[in-house]
């Protein structure tokens, strides 16, 4: 188990959990404190970055282990 979570697929897969769990805190936080709450269309906005930022970082990841890959054979 600790070499899976050492490894580099592990630091991935902790680091994008981590990322989940302050962008939902943030949801909560930010529905919470704004007079009004999030609203639809502030709502929508915020998914759709964390969705594309989410992309991106699986890109990346995907590309990083490509270059790997490839350094090793």
């Amino acid at each position: 188990m600790r070499d899976r979570l050492t490894s580099d697929f592990g630091v991935y897969a902790l680091s994008g959990i981590f990322s989940l769990v302050v962008f939902v805190v943030a949801l909560v936080v930010l529905s919470a404190t704004l007079p009004g709450g999030l609203g639809d269309r502030q709502l929508v906005g915020l998914v759709v970055g964390y969705l594309l930022f989410v992309g991106v970082y699986a890109v990346a990841w995907v590309i990083y282990t490509e270059i790997n890959a490839r350094e090793e054979a």
